[in-house]
């Protein structure tokens, strides 16, 4: 099928095709199909568009998050559903409509509170100290520069603000969590016995039942598609590793980049804001210019800022600081309150300075000059950026090269490898969901292309990321299907004799349950059926000594007056358990533990605080105007 196409695309078709393509750019030029390419919108929130560029990056940062939580047990296969693609993008639409509420709300949130967030946090902290280091690798595995992260902590934490705000009057009342708490700590006679299931290992099962169970379950016999591999990979991380470093190359980079190592001025001020909102009337402007002067005199009569910032300023996210905004650069504050701060002096008390916000009366309290880290500082940063530098030169060198060296020899990797300096690494045979694994989805659906998996041909070079490039050929391919019948039988056997003898089980024991609520004996009964009864006096849901499924079920059953109760439960094991619940009894209140009480209010308040945001959030979208587009993720 490739060669036929490779021998039309010589003739006359291609200069036809060809021609169109030129004369089409030539009309509405390439820019537009580029600009149309790089806007796919996959969401409008308020008229605001959602670029599919934005969803992708934040679906690989929560990705990358899970994985990191969840360790070994990550599940990549998880993240490839639909479902899952859908709640990322429902994500990043809470996330735009949480963000215009905040800059609705004008919630501010202070270089002084990122800078403490980030120093406090134990990611960026090694031995319990902040590690500029930690924290460079952390932002950079998670697809941030420095800057942007900060300003992604900002976002975070005004939402976070806002959250506290909206679930902050969620609380339970004393009597509700002693009521709560008498019911976790209420203890209960428990009995039990249990009835194993059969062992029928040598009952015959007939053909004709195999052949039944076979027609009704093939399907969770049939094998998964698998194919074998060889490829080439370039990635950014391995060439990092091959870069040869000594102490003068370090220098001559240090010295040819010092603007990368340079620190720009900050300064850090108290300030007072006094709010003036959108509209107000020339009154109610002027009125906030007189609050703001007054408070101004107090302050440069003596009285501290920081007291009458925590006492008078709007600004919520620096008030209980006393005003502080902690050190910040250019770019970072209002302008008008930025030219006012960097015209300051330490010590500096300034008129009411006016921005869309309202008036701010602003004392500088500090001045950190900017200048050049020196080498012994910065080695470590320096070494990184120069590894990475070189690396990438040789990254880019390298991939320009890759797709024509791969697409020249389709059939072979091996060329390809030699020219590149890469070698062929070969897998052994894996599932779609193990390719995507590895690699990524997009390298797994180049693997199942028909050239690919059926005519051995290599796949085009894949970017995986940024800074990683794939190639593969299948080797060898096991399509799925589902085995024959005689491949199968002796699980089909088993799986119908484990049916049968949990069938057999579950029935005696419903027996047995419908002669005790009768009123039989249970020790008469559980004695003639040779089965061991065993009782538990007063347990709570805390037992270790009982089976926990009979454990769950004997708590959940409805018990009442001086009657005990009974019923079966099936459990896991494909055993059946006849259970016995009577004298329940409930702690009075003068015995309930305290602290357990005051856990069970915080758990309880704290879950009705997420109840509280949640309905916040779904008010909040129901309030929006919200489309999805799902079909362009």
């Amino acid at each position: 099928m490739l060669q036929s196409i490779r021998e039309r695309a010589q003739g006359v078709i291609a200069a036809v095709i060809v021609a169109f393509l030129c004369l089409t750019f030539a009309i509405w030029g390439i820019e537009s199909y580029l600009q149309s390419a790089r806007k796919v919108i996959v969401a409008k929130v308020g008229g605001d568009a959602v670029e599919l560029a934005e969803y992708q990056t934040t679906f690989q940062r929560l990705k990358q998050r899970a994985q990191a939580e969840l360790g070994d047990t990550f599940d990549p296969k998880l993240w490839a559903t639909d479902a899952t693609k859908q709640k990322a993008l429902d994500y990043v639409i809470e996330d735009r409509l949480l963000q215009n509420n905040v800059d609705q709300a004008r919630l501010r949130i202070g270089a002084g509170q990122v800078a403490g967030y980030l120093k406090g946090s134990p990611t960026f902290q090694v031995d319990g100290k902040f590690s500029r280091d930690r924290y460079t690798e952390v932002t950079r595995a998670l697809g941030f520069t420095e800057q942007s992260f900060e300003t992604q902590t900002r976002k975070d934490l005004a939402i976070q603000q806002l959250r506290v705000g909206v679930s902050g009057s969620s609380f339970v009342t004393e009597q509700e969590a002693q009521q709560i708490q008498q019911l976790k700590a209420q203890q209960r006679s428990v009995a039990y016995a249990l009835i194993e299931p059969a062992d029928l290992s040598k009952e015959a099962v007939s053909d004709d039942a195999i052949k039944t169970y076979y027609e009704k379950n093939k399907e969770r016999y049939r094998t998964e598609d698998k194919i074998s591999t060889e490829y080439i990979e370039l990635a950014l991380d391995d060439l990092k590793k091959t870069v040869v470093v000594d102490d003068k190359a370090l220098q001559s980079y240090y010295a040819a980049h010092q603007p990368d190592f340079t620190v720009d001025e900050q300064r850090n001020a108290n300030h007072i804001l006094v709010q003036v909102k959108t509209g107000a009337t020339p009154a109610e402007e002027a009125a906030a210019k007189v609050k703001a002067m007054t408070l101004r005199e107090l302050v440069a009569s003596g009285t501290p800022i920081e007291q009458i910032a925590k006492e008078n300023s709007d600004d919520i996210g620096s008030r209980a600081e006393g005003g502080a905004t902690g050190l910040f650069g250019r770019g970072v504050m209002a302008p008008e309150f930025e030219q006012a701060v960097f015209t300051m002096k330490v010590g500096d008390l300034s008129q009411p300075v006016k921005t869309s916000f309202g008036y701010h009366i602003i004392k500088l309290k500090e001045i950190k000059p900017g200048g050049i880290k020196p080498f012994a500082e910065v080695s470590n940063e320096v070494e990184a950026k120069y590894r990475t530098e070189q690396a990438e030169s040789a990254y880019y060198e390298t991939s320009e090269r890759f797709s024509d060296t791969v697409l020249e020899h389709p059939d072979s990797l091996a060329d390809a490898a030699s020219k590149l300096g890469l070698t062929v690494a070969t897998g052994t045979l894996q599932t779609r969901a193990q390719i995507t694994e590895q690699f990524s989805e997009s390298v797994a659906d180049a693997a199942w292309e028909t050239e690919v998996l059926a005519e051995g041909l290599a796949t085009p070079p894949i970017e995986i990321g940024a800074n990683r490039i794939v190639a593969l050929r299948v080797t060898k391919h096991e399509a799925s299907k589902i085995p024959a019948l005689a491949d199968v039988k002796a699980e089909i056997t088993t799986a119908i004799r484990q049916d049968q003898a949990r069938a057999s089980a579950t029935a005696r024991g419903t027996r047995l349950v419908q002669r005790l609520r009768k009123g039989e004996a249970a020790a008469a009964i559980m004695s003639a059926e040779n089965l061991k009864w065993e009782t538990h006096e007063a347990i709570d849901r805390q037992n270790e000594d009982i089976n926990r499924a009979v454990l769950r079920a004997a708590f959940k059953a409805p018990v009442t007056g001086a009657h005990p109760t009974y019923l079966g439960v099936e459990l896991g094991t494909g055993s059946f358990a006849v259970i016995e619940v009577a004298k329940p009894s409930t702690p009075a209140l003068a015995k309930l533990d305290g602290g357990a009480v005051k856990a069970v209010q915080r758990d309880v308040a704290r879950g009705k605080a997420l109840a509280e945001w949640r309905d916040f959030v779904s008010t909040l979208r129901g309030a929006t105007k919200v489309e999805a587009f799902p079909k362009n993720l």
